[in-house]
C-alpha cells in the first residue's frame, strides 16, 4: 500500500485504521479522501475526454484524406 500512494494519503488512511484516534480526527481523515477521490475522478473524466475528442477529430481528418484520395483516383 505505501508503494502506491503518496505520502498524504498514506498518513489519512493509517489515521482511519488507528483504532486509538479521536472519532472526530478520523472523520476528518475520512472525509478529506472522499474530497481526493472525487477531485481525482473528475481530473479523470476530464481528461479521458479530451482524449477521446482528439482521436475523433483525428478519425474524421483520416477519413477526409482517404475519401479526397479516392476522388483523385477517380
Amino acid at each position: 500500500m505505501a508503494d502506491k500512494f503518496g505520502p498524504y494519503i498514506q498518513k489519512l488512511m493509517t489515521t482511519i485504521l488507528d483504532k486509538e484516534q479521536d472519532e472526530f480526527v478520523t472523520k476528518l481523515a475520512f472525509n478529506e479522501l472522499k474530497r481526493l477521490n472525487v477531485d481525482i475522478e473528475e481530473f479523470l473524466r476530464k481528461n479521458d475526454e479530451d482524449d477521446s475528442e482528439e482521436i475523433e477529430e483525428s478519425t474524421k481528418r483520416i477519413l477526409l484524406t482517404e475519401q479526397e484520395t479516392e476522388q483523385e483516383d477517380k
